[in-house]
């Protein structure tokens, strides 16, 4: 019975996940699609400039979420739950401090920031509050994975998405345009944060005392995951800021409408790698195999993904005619082969959470390594957006290639008990 009611609860958590992350996607995907059309291309083009750039620092201060979600996974899976608030509250005071800190860097260096980016210097100003907040989220959101309620995890991420476009509508529609466009980010956050955050209960402030060796373990990992988040959303961001220097305005507003597609491609893995995590945490806290939850989670990224592309192929000029307008007519031809970039990206995600809830070091060199290829690529190469996509999609293949590569020697250096053990065990 008990087992029935845990596989019950489970199922119901994942399908609310998936339910609340599609509707946060929807909404999010919204919002980008109309300001695509009520902005001329070359704001668009800053935008998403923008956009992609504060998702370089958004996916790096998220270095707490699988640092929080692998010790809390850990605890459950040694039936230590009672040390769940003091890991909560350790890693949210360092948050808190680190986040005003950067936030107040960001702040004064926006002269020289919006130089280097070819952006206005308000945008990155506005964005200074966003640094704060989404240094906080990761923390409770971390606590919510790693507990697997995905529901308060998926609502989190919905408000946040809704809050934005909500807030965008009412300022653009005010007359505030792309300024408007650019405040609505934080202001939707921090709707979410503070959804993330009452989700969490009252018990999760309880005044806990210190868990041994909880910050030496943490500040390893952090450091490991901050590496491997930045080099990740470097090599998912670096295709768009080359574009946005080196081609036309029109060019590029075309091609953000093709990073902009790409990003629904990584819908359902992103919920299955969420949902993996944990798991997997556990699993190796426990020593038991990993290869089912592994595979399962490249099938479900591989059938949707592939799907994704070949629609992409088929319906990519109505699309993006119907979504975007006349105006983003460069995007047309490119799309299907966008999507196939995309596909080795979002299986290289799997590797990715794998390796922040094993051993990182190694996959996290790769990454480097592979962030610092596309560059090469990208300045080597003729300046066009297939170009562009090309660096984009070698690099994801080669992180996909190279995580399943040391996966596969890993399992070749374990005794052979260890690694045929069925998952069930």
């Amino acid at each position: 019975m008990r087992l029935a009611s845990f596989q019950s609860e489970t199922g119901v958590q994942t399908t609310s996940l998936f339910l609340l992350d599609g509707l946060a996607n929807l909404t999010d995907f919204a919002f980008h699609f109309w300001l695509g059309r009520v902005l001329i291309p070359s704001e668009f083009a800053i935008l998403q400039t923008l956009n992609s750039v504060v998702l370089v620092y958004v996916t790096a201060s998220g270095v707490f979420q699988p640092v929080v979600g692998r010790f809390i996974a850990e605890a459950r899976g040694t039936d230590d739950e009672s040390s769940v608030p003091a890991i909560f509250q350790s890693f949210l005071r360092a948050a808190a401090w680190l986040g005003l800190l950067l936030a107040f860097l960001v702040f004064v260096s926006a002269g020289w920031l919006a130089e280097l980016l070819n952006l206005p210097v308000w945008s990155i100003q506005i964005s200074a509050a966003l640094i704060f907040l989404s240094t906080l989220r990761p923390v409770a959101i971390g606590v919510l994975q790693g507990q697997e309620r995905f529901i308060g995890f998926g609502l989190a991420r919905f408000l946040t998405a809704l809050g934005r476009f909500v807030i965008a509508l009412l300022l653009v529609y005010s007359g505030f345009g792309l300024m408007g466009a650019v405040a609505a980010f934080p202001l939707g956050w921090l709707i979410g944060v503070a959804a993330a955050f009452l989700s969490l209960g009252r018990s999760m402030w309880k005044k806990q005392g210190q868990v041994a060796g909880l910050v030496r373990r943490g500040a390893e990992l952090s450091l490991y995951a901050l590496i491997a988040y930045i080099a990740f959303m470097l090599l998912t961001s670096l295709d768009l800021v080359w574009v946005n220097r080196s081609l036309s305005g029109q060019i590029a507003g075309a091609y953000a409408s093709l990073v902009l597609l790409r990003r629904v491609i990584a819908l359902l893995p992103g919920v299955a790698v969420t949902v993996m995590f944990p798991r997997i945490a556990a699993a190796l806290a426990q020593h038991r195999s990993s290869h089912r939850l592994l595979a399962n989670t490249a099938a479900i990224i591989l059938a949707a993904s592939g799907t994704l592309t070949i629609i992409y192929f088929l319906f990519g000029e109505a699309l993006i005619l119907n979504i975007f307008g006349e105006a983003y007519r460069p995007a047309f031809p490119l799309l299907g082969w966008m999507g196939i970039a995309m596909i080795g990206v979002s299986l290289s995600s799997i590797w990715l959470n794998y390796y922040l809830a094993e051993q990182p070091r190694n996959y996290v060199i790769l990454l480097v390594l592979t962030a610092a290829l596309e560059w090469i690529l990208l300045t080597q190469l003729p300046a066009s957006p297939e170009s562009a996509i090309l660096a984009f999609g070698a690099a994801g293949w080669l992180l996909t290639v190279g995580g399943l590569l040391l996966y596969l020697s890993k399992i070749g250096r374990l005794p052979r008990q260890d690694a045929t053990r069925p998952a069930s065990q």
